[in-house]
């Protein structure tokens, strides 16, 4: 029994895990969402998105960069 007992502790460990993800991906969604619908046009809310695009991609970059280096 201990396999199906580790088994259930890693699969509650992994529903917590993403769980916690999905919440923090909800709360950056919807702050995005509020951003945007802020925008007074149309055109600014699509130049705002891509505004949101760059920055996330730059943070992705970043992060890439600090894996690389800690896997050298």
């Amino acid at each position: 029994m201990p396999d199906a007992m580790h088994s259930d502790q890693a699969r509650e460990q992994l529903s917590e895990q993403w769980m916690r993800e999905r919440a923090r991906r909800e709360l950056v969604t919807d702050s995005l969402r509020a951003h945007l619908a802020e925008q007074p046009t149309p055109r600014a809310v699509r130049a705002c998105a891509r505004r949101w695009c760059t920055t996330v991609n730059y943070l992705a970059d970043g992060v890439v960069a600090v894996m690389n280096q800690e896997h050298e």
